[in-house]
């Protein structure tokens, strides 16, 4: 039932919002969306490899902006790479830094600088557990 909720929350959190900021770590490929952990068959590893119910809110929101249903060019999902657990995917480019999801390439571009400022309708989501980088 809490899991049941927290998917109900996630999903109704970037729904209509214009903009997501997420604070997170990165799944590899082949493991558990939820664990990080435990292995599974790597073509059910999300493309968007945000880990937790962060990762769901993530890619629902990225999917709004598929298959021509809105503008790729609106899809702002800012995402800080906190490195998260010690299993989480380790990537030196997003590591430690400000990402941009390209709705065209499916890859996570580093930003120079921090996202613009929150600002109209938008949803900030992401980890119970930050590193320090992350505050």
């Amino acid at each position: 039932r809490v899991a049941e909720m927290a998917s109900l929350r996630n999903f109704l959190q970037v729904r209509r919002a214009d903009a997501v900021y997420v604070v997170g770590w990165r799944l590899e490929k082949g493991k558990d969306q939820f664990t990080g952990k435990e292995d599974i068959d790597p073509r059910e590893t999300p493309l968007l490899d945000v880990g937790g119910g962060t990762g769901w809110a993530c890619q629902w929101y990225v999917d709004r902006f598929a298959d021509g249903l809105e503008d790729p060019a609106q899809c702002k999902l800012f995402f800080f790479d906190d490195a998260g657990p010690l299993w989480a995917k380790k990537d030196p480019n997003t590591e430690g830094k400000w990402n941009r999801w390209d709705v065209k390439t499916k890859k996570w571009v580093p930003l120079d600088e921090t996202p613009p400022m929150p600002s109209g309708l938008y949803a900030g989501i992401g980890a119970t557990m930050l590193n320090i980088r992350a505050a």
